[in-house]
């Protein structure tokens, strides 16, 4: 089997899961019938495709054709190898696998190495926060007001100073220094051999992905030191601008409260976690991408961006040549959003702009006035676009003919960046009310714009998103393949009466012929459990499509009988092809055995006349499977 593990195990896993559950942490789910629905994790989509069959314990996307089981979801979603995601539901399910615990982590690849590095070193820095030496750090988090507990939560940690502690630590565990550099932990001198620790004298604030591992960490000076915030770099497991911090901890209240609250640093997010806002996040510095967008997007229906009031009027100032820039700057949030579409890329999700008293960020407010006053600015808070517009307007002289012409000019250019029509046309009355202008006027010059700018520039789909093309996608098989297998997979009296009779060879298409031979390996297992047979996501993608669509079949047995004299057709057909052939030779050569191969040929003709007619009679019946089927390999291909 598949990692070494054993079909009993596998099954086993794969029975006590709830793949609900699993994919319900990273996406937003509904119910729809005996289904469940949401926007597809692994490419941009606007409206849901993505389909997860509770029965079966399968997912599978209508728009990307990602499918397969609980296993397969972990692998595409947490990027870790099959054993791996074996070894993780197996723990969750409470299963003890019999090499649990022996293989070297190497086997699993690289991402698995160095999550254990990141763990070590994680476990390393929150100890030496509550030792002896992490003084300095624990009284920084007191006069800051953090409560120990909300510290333990999250995981904070100590780096102490000294220029080799963890290197030193980590040789213990058997970590060597090359790793430590590839998990960004670890630096080599300059001008001598060897290596030094990146943090030191530092608070750690550990960064997590979705799934609560540590991927990576922010360092906050407490001595003074430049940078007063370092960072850890780009490493296999992180990617700037793809993570949020805390949503691990955060994406819980974020779903039952249906908004996430967005916050600029570490902090703001810890106080607003102690006073009660559990469903807050913050961004990681200033930049804030669609991918960002895309995290909160499986959780949350809003977002709540607090600003403080300086950086609000920063943004509302920023010069338009800054529209240009492909980042969505925190600070310039507005603006970026309005250039760019990228709420629109990344799916629409209403965006409303708290703006926090003069003097204030989240932290402060919380320590001075407490959850009250921060609610209160949150229930103040207006749509983003809205927000822009109004700094837009607010910035130029109403009263002068050119501060009218800016504002106008400005106007336009915002409303033809906003990706919701209702929202544009509400936002261009408003501005034309102010400006004195004809809103029907100021909508068609923010059309225009809207044209001109996708005539300049018009950009090919992403890598993996709805619509990008895909050299390894399987072709559409033919209605008829489609349909066989499919039948052979929901229906356990058609895989009795048909797979003894199938060959291989009689499906065209290299997938479903894929799906075919493992069927034919396991004939009597569950369909779903052929997903460990599959060899690759793209045939993992075509079994889900055929189980996820649980067809109500009508009359099984005339489907049956009905492709068992197909199929019989097709074999005479074929013994027709070889007997002609074995004339023709016969007849050349004077071989004796001439009669009895024309009476075999008269045979299969009368056979195959009386097998035809007996289809055409199963067919006028009732209604048959989609296409003509093997009988009539033309129509088959799609000919007329």
């Amino acid at each position: 089997m598949p990692g070494g593990f054993s079909q009993q195990h596998l099954d086993e896993i794969r029975s006590r899961v709830d793949i609900i559950e699993i994919v319900g942490q990273v996406v937003k789910l509904k119910r729809t019938g005996e289904n469940w629905k949401g926007l597809c994790p692994f490419h941009t989509e606007k409206t849901p495709s993505f389909t997860v069959n509770p029965k079966r314990n399968i997912y599978h996307c209508f728009g990307c054709g990602a499918g397969g089981d609980a296993f397969s979801f972990l692998m595409r979603q947490d990027r870790v190898a099959f054993p791996e995601a074996v070894r993780m539901l197996a723990e969750r399910a409470g299963v003890t696998l019999p090499d649990a615990g022996t293989r070297a982590p190497e086997v699993d690849g690289k991402l698995e190495v160095l999550r254990r590095v990141m763990t070590l070193a994680a476990e390393f820095y929150s100890a030496s926060l509550w030792e002896r030496g992490g003084e300095k750090a624990r009284a920084y988090l007191e006069q800051r007001g953090v409560d120990p507990e909300v510290a333990r939560r999250f995981g904070l940690g100590y780096a102490p100073e000294s220029w080799n502690t963890l290197l030193s630590v980590m040789a213990r565990q058997g970590i060597g220094d090359d790793l430590l550099v590839q998990a960004g932990l670890a630096l080599p001198r300059q001008n001598q051999p060897g290596f030094y620790d990146r943090f030191r004298g530092r608070l750690l604030f550990p960064i997590r992905d979705v799934q609560g591992r540590v991927v990576a960490f922010g360092g906050r000076a407490l001595s003074g030191e430049e940078p007063k915030y370092l960072n850890s770099p780009e490493t296999p497991l992180y990617v700037k601008g793809q993570t949020l911090y805390a949503l691990d901890v955060a994406k819980t209240a974020i779903r039952d409260r249906s908004r996430a609250i967005l916050v600029e640093g570490y902090l703001d997010c810890l106080m607003a976690h102690q006073h009660g806002f559990g469903e807050t996040v913050a961004a990681l510095g200033t930049a804030f991408t669609p991918a960002q967008l895309g995290l909160l997007r499986r959780y949350a229906d809003e977002v709540l961006a607090l600003f403080d009031a300086d950086a609000a009027g920063q943004k509302a100032s920023t010069r338009l040549e800054e529209m240009m820039n492909d980042v969505m700057d925190l600070q310039n949030l507005g603006w970026s959003i309005a250039r760019t579409g990228g709420f629109e890329k990344a799916g629409h999700l209403p965006i409303r702009v708290a703006i926090l008293p003069p003097g204030h960020d989240p932290d402060s407010l919380l320590r001075a006035e407490g959850a009250a006053a921060l609610t209160v600015r949150l229930d103040a808070a207006r749509p983003l676009l809205s927000f822009v517009l109004e700094r837009a307007l607010g910035e130029e002289d109403l009263a002068a003919p050119r501060g009218r012409a800016n504002a106008h000019a400005r106007v336009a250019l915002i409303l033809s960046r906003v990706a919701n029509a209702e929202e544009a046309t509400a936002l261009a009355r408003e501005a034309a009310r102010r400006l004195g202008v004809d809103s029907t006027q100021l909508w068609i010059e923010a059309q225009q714009l809207q044209g001109a700018r996708a005539r300049g520039r018009r950009p090919e789909p992403m890598a993996g998103t709805a619509g990008a093309p895909d050299a390894d996608a399987w072709p559409p098989p033919v209605p008829f393949e489609r349909d066989l297998v499919a039948l052979l997979l929901q229906v356990d009296d058609a895989r009795a009466e048909l797979l003894p009779m199938l060959e291989e060879e009689d499906v065209v298409h290299q997938g479903l012929r894929l799906v075919l031979a493992a069927l034919r390996r396991t004939p009597d297992g569950a369909p779903e459990t052929l997903m460990a047979e599959m060899p690759g996501d793209r045939e993992r993608g075509l079994l889900a499509a055929l189980l996820v669509e649980e067809r109500k079949w009508v009359d099984t047995h005339s489907h049956i009988a009905e492709l068992k004299r197909r199929y019989h057709i097709r074999h005479r057909k074929h013994r027709v092809s070889q007997v002609t052939r074995a004339i023709i030779d016969a007849q050349a050569s004077g071989d004796p055995a001439l009669p009895a191969l024309e009476d075999e040929l008269r045979g299969l003709q009368r056979d195959l006349q009386r097998e035809a007619e007996a289809v055409r009679e199963l067919a006028l019946a009732r209604p048959g499977l989609s296409g003509l089927g093997p009988a009539d390999p033309q129509r088959q291909a799609g000919t007329p």
